[in-house]
């Protein structure tokens, strides 16, 4: 299989954009206003970099011994080139930059090898300069380098593209990849267009992913997996009813809901009655979670798959962990999972993350080796804290849009990409060799 990853460079592979530090270094007054048209979308970057070479004043010697001053790539970079060439991954970079940084950058870090692609640059003598396209897309003729166009040219020799990036010029070329690795203004573009992506933060992120084998799958329950909102309305219904206060339609049931059952109480009842609140609430929903719980579409199909295909499966969940096993018991599901834990089975429950550390243990795995799926950002906490990739869900309250602010590794587009994500074969799973 012929793997190719397309890189940005300028915010991407180098941690500053170069060619931003020359343009305030070395112009001669004037850009801000270019700058701003571009980022407006009213000037491409073809026009605003033809427009930018007109004012830029140094020499060639000047503006190299600028690069090499101020260079500084990603830490982790290397190490992942490293690991891509040992896995037979081709890497080239695709770059909206100029040559005239690319090039030296590269060969400081002793990585002249890579190839690249850029816009052009000629120094004419003195302080003037010229630039050139050499991969512009003459049917739009925005970008000085179309990105999208050379993702297109290398599918002719490539089975699987993957795509890094950052920022505006990137979004075409996320558009045409199989896969996506994004942060910064990229992430957010990704998840409106429900562009396939993983955030990352630096190259050790990605690096992560390559390597990552998936021997485990830890799912929040509640709006994961499945559906009792019914049960916990009724429940609170109780409550509400029990201390005369007002009652809230249903379709209110969102705004109120929190991390855990005392905190979605809290605001409803006073300290003293809190404790019996709490109590008649869960004595309630005991009394009707059974039939009012079912579990979401698609469920029982992903962890039938999951476990044929060895993986280990558990469960991290606030709901009191005897109502969450009642739950996975009664819908006959609950002998998928080696480890299921809910509140009460633990010192803290989430956003803290003990629960995971807790079913990490009974699995007998490490953080590297699972992924935890939720659909709340609280989930997300929960799973950063306890150092485990985590694929966010909406099939809860919350929208792909309000799930990204969270900065999750993964928004699955439906719990069934799960068993997508552990075929071997895929871009992120290649064969162990």
């Amino acid at each position: 299989m012929n793997r190719l990853i397309l890189c940005d460079f300028d915010g991407t592979v180098s941690l500053r954009d170069m060619g931003y530090l020359i343009l305030t270094q070395f112009s001669s007054g004037g850009w801000e206003r270019i700058d701003r048209q571009f980022c407006e979308g009213k000037i491409g970057s073809k026009e605003a970099y033809s427009r930018i070479a007109k004012i830029l004043k140094a020499n060639e010697e000047d503006i190299l011994n600028f690069v090499r001053a101020h260079s500084e790539i990603d830490p982790y970079f290397k190490d992942f080139y490293k690991y891509c060439r040992e896995k037979s991954i081709d890497v080239k970079i695709i770059s909206d930059g100029f040559d005239f940084y690319i090039k030296p950058i590269l060969e400081q870090y002793h990585l002249s090898e890579i190839p690249f692609y850029s816009n052009g640059t000629h120094f004419l003598g003195g302080e003037e300069m010229s630039v050139s396209f050499p991969h512009l897309n003459e049917e739009c003729g925005l970008c000085g380098t179309c990105k999208k166009k050379l993702v297109q040219i290398h599918r002719k020799l490539y089975d699987s593209i993957l795509f890094i990036g950052n920022g505006l010029s990137d979004r075409c070329a996320a558009q045409e990849a199989d896969f996506v690795f994004a942060k910064d203004s990229l992430y957010p573009y990704c998840i409106d267009r429900e562009i396939t992506c993983h955030y990352f933060h630096d190259f050790h992120d990605i690096l992560a992913d390559l390597k990552k084998i998936i021997r485990g799958v830890i799912f929040d329950l509640d709006g994961t997996l499945i559906e009792a909102y019914e049960a916990i309305y009724l429940g609170l219904k109780e409550a509400l009813q029990h201390f005369r206060k007002e009652i809230f339609p249903f379709n209110d049931l969102k705004q109120y809901l929190k991390v855990d059952l005392e905190t979605t109480l809290s605001p409803f009842f006073t300290p003293g009655e809190l404790e019996t609140a709490v109590s008649m609430m869960r004595r309630k929903y005991e009394e009707v979670y059974l039939n009012k719980t079912h579990l979401l579409d698609g469920s029982r199909e992903v962890l039938e798959d999951l476990h044929a295909l060895g993986i280990l499966l558990g469960v991290a969940s606030n709901k009191l962990g005897r109502f969450s096993r009642g739950a996975l018991t009664h819908l006959g599901v609950a002998k998928y999972f080696k480890s299921i834990i809910g509140a009460g089975d633990v010192l803290r429950n989430k956003p803290f993350p003990d629960m995971i550390h807790t079913v990490l243990k009974e699995m007998g795995l490490t953080s590297e080796e699972v992924i935890f799926v939720g659909d709340t950002l609280s989930d997300i906490e929960t799973g950063k804290k306890a150092g485990v990739d985590v694929y966010a869900l909406a099939t809860g309250f919350l929208s792909n849009k309000e799930l990204s602010k969270g900065k999750p590794k993964r928004i699955l587009k439906n719990l069934k990409e799960l068993t997508q994500l552990i075929n071997p074969l895929s871009f992120l799973h290649p064969p162990v060799s």
